[in-house]
C-alpha cells in the first residue's frame, strides 16, 4: 500500500491490477457506486484546534510495520516516554527475518495474552524466495503471501517463530491455510470469553473472488441486482497450536466457499473463516476487534474502480457466510463517507453498542469516527452507524495516514504517516470525540533518521485487559 523511492509500486493494490481485478471489480462499482453518489461526502472541520495537553513522550508502547522500499521491510517497537527523535527499543529487520522479501510487510497486531506474540502479513512474495510467490512461468500470478509469528521481544536479525502459509500454490497445491495477499491481522482480546484458552489471530486475504454460498443474495446476486461475486475472505487461525517453521492449516472455524482460481478464474473451493455473498467482504484489507468480540473489517477493493469503500463488522465467533451486523460508510447516513479507508482501531468496553471506531482515510488526509452500532435500518437489516467527528487539516500533519491504533488506558490514538515517515500521537480523544474532531494538531510526531521509519503501514498496540463480559445479544433498537 505504498510506493518505492524509485517509482515502482510494489504495493497489493498495484498487484491487484497487475492480475486483473480491476476489470472483476467494474461490476461491483455499476452497484456500489448508486450509495457513494447518493450520500453527503460527511462534515468538513475547517475551524482550526489546539492540542488539549502537551506530551514530551509516548503514553504507550507502539509496534509499527515499515513497508520499506524494496527489500527491506522491518518491526520496530518504540517504548512508553520515547521521544520525537527517539530510536526503536526494538528493531527487527534483516535475512532471517523474511520481512524484506519484495513487498514488505503490512498489517501488524500484538497479542494481548501473555506470549505478546507479535503477527504481521507478507501479502506477495515477488521473488518466490520463500515458496508463497510467483510460480515460474506464470508471470500474471504474484503468489499467496503468509503470515508471520515474532515473539514477544523480537529484536535484531530474528526469525519468525511460525509461519502461516501454503507455499507453491500455484503450482497446484491446494491452499490449505487461504491465504491469499493477506494485508490485515487482528488479535482476539483474549479475556472476551468468546475463544477461552485459545490465541485466534484473524487474517484478511484480498483474494479470492467468491462466487458462493448463497449466491443468490446480496452482493453475489446476479447483475443487475448485483454484482455476482464477493471479494476476499476472512481466515482465523489458533496461534498456540502453531509449530516452528511453516504451518499450512486450516483455518480456525473453518466453513469453505466456492470461489475463482486466482489464475486461472476455474470454480473451486477455497478454505475460509468469513467469507461468501452474504459476508458483504469487498477486498478486506484490515482488521481489529473490539472487547467483546466483535470483528470489524475494512473493504475498499471497489475503491481504485470509483466505488465506496466500507466498514463491515462480525458478530462475536462469526464463522460462514455470516450476514454483517453492522456496514459503515455504504449505506443509509454514512453513505459515501469514506474517500479510500486504509485501517481502523476500536475503542470499547463490555457494553458493544458503544463502541466507537477509528478509520484512516488516505484518498483525503484524515481519521474519521463513528458509532457502528447506531442506526439501525429495518430494510437492510443491519446498523448504518453515524459519523461523530473527523480529524483532518493542515495543522494535523497527516499525510497518507494508515495504521491506526487505541490506547485504551492512555485515551491517546496513535497513526503513521505512510509518506512522511512518522508517527503521530493524538491525546484527549474523548474530548477530539465529544467536539466533533476538527484541524488538530498532535500532542507529539515522531520522525527522522533515528527513528528508522521506512514507509510505515501499521500500528499496533497490546491493549487489551480483563473485563466483564456483556451477556446482552445485538438487536435494532439503539
Amino acid at each position: 500500500m505504498t510506493q518505492g523511492r524509485d517509482g515502482i509500486s510494489l504495493a497489493p493494490r498495484g498487484a491487484r491490477k497487475f492480475m486483473g481485478i480491476a476489470r472483476r471489480l467494474s461490476v461491483v462499482t455499476a452497484m456500489l457506486a448508486v450509495a457513494a453518489l447518493l450520500a453527503s461526502t460527511g462534515t468538513s472541520f475547517a475551524k482550526s484546534k489546539k492540542s488539549t495537553s502537551s506530551h514530551n513522550g509516548l503514553l504507550d508502547s507502539v509496534t509499527l510495520s515499515n513497508y520499506g522500499s524494496a527489500f527491506s521491510g522491518s518491526i520496530e517497537t518504540f517504548a512508553a516516554g520515547a521521544g520525537a527523535t527517539a530510536s526503536p527499543k526494538l528493531w527487527v529487520k534483516g535475512g532471517n527475518t523474511l520481512l524484506g522479501i519484495g513487498t514488505g510487510p503490512e498489517g501488524i497486531n500484538v497479542s494481548s495474552s501473555s506470549s505478546h506474540h507479535v503477527a504481521i502479513t507478507i501479502p506477495i512474495d515477488l521473488l518466490d524466495f520463500t515458496g508463497f510467490g510467483a510460480a515460474a512461468g506464470l508471470s500474471t500470478h504474484a503468489g499467496t503471501g503468509f503470515v508471520e509469528i515474532f515473539s514477544g521481544g523480537a529484536n535484531g536479525n530474528s526469525a519468525p517463530e511460525s509461519i502461516i502459509g501454503t507455499p507453491n500454490v500455484s503450482f497446484g497445491v491446494p491452499n490449505t491455510t487461504a491465504i491469499d495477499i493477506p494485508q490485515g491481522a487482528a488479535f482476539e482480546d483474549p479475556f472476551d470469553g468468546i475463544n477461552p484458552g485459545r490465541e485466534i489471530l484473524a487474517v484478511t486475504n484480498t483474494l479470492p473472488t467468491v462466487i458462493g454460498p448463497d449466491s443468490g443474495e446480496a452482493i453475489c446476486a446476479a447483475p443487475p441486482a448485483g454484482a455476482g461475486f464477493s471479494v476476499g475472505t476472512v481466515t482465523e487461525y489458533d496461534v498456540n497450536t502453531l509449530g516452528p517453521g511453516i504451518n499450512s492449516v486450516v483455518p480456525f472455524n473453518n466453513n469453505p466457499v466456492t470461489a475463482l482460481d486466482d489464475t486461472t478464474g476455474d470454480v473451486i473451493t477455497a478454505n475460509a473463516t468469513i467469507g461468501g455473498c452474504l459476508s458483504f467482504l469487498l477486498g478486506p484489507v484490515a482488521d481489529a476487534f473490539d472487547e467483546t468480540g466483535f470483528l470489524f473489517v475494512v473493504n475498499e477493493a471497489a475503491v481504485s474502480a470509483g466505488g465506496p469503500g466500507f466498514v463491515s463488522v462480525y458478530e462475536p465467533g462469526a464463522a460462514g457466510d455470516v450476514f454483517p451486523s453492522a456496514v459503515v460508510g455504504l449505506l443509509g447516513p454514512t453513505a459515501g463517507d469514506f474517500v479510500d479507508p486504509a485501517r481502523v482501531a476500536v475503542s470499547s468496553d463490555s457494553d458493544f453498542f458503544d463502541d466507537i471506531i477509528f478509520v484512516t482515510d488516505v484518498g483525503d488526509n484524515s481519521i474519521k469516527i463513528f458509532a457502528p452500532f447506531t442506526n439501525f435500518s429495518d430494510t437492510a437489516f443491519l446498523f448504518q452507524g453515524t459519523k461523530l467527528a473527523e480529524i483532518q487539516g493542515g495543522s494535523t500533519k497527516l499525510k497518507r495516514p494508515e495504521g491506526v491504533a487505541l490506547g485504551m488506558a492512555s485515551g491517546a490514538l496513535y497513526v503513521v504517516n505512510n509518506n512522511k515517515n512518522s508517527l503521530e500521537m493524538f491525546t484527549d480523544i474523548g474530548a477530539i470525540v465529544e467536539s466533533g474532531g476538527g484541524n488538530i494538531a498532535p500532542t507529539l510526531i515522531i520522525e527522522g533518521k533515528k527513528p528508522k521509519m521506512n514507509f510505515p503501514v501499521d500500528v499496533a498496540i497490546a491493549g487489551f485487559t480483563p473485563s466483564a463480559s456483556p451477556t446482552e445479544s445485538i438487536s435494532g433498537d439503539r
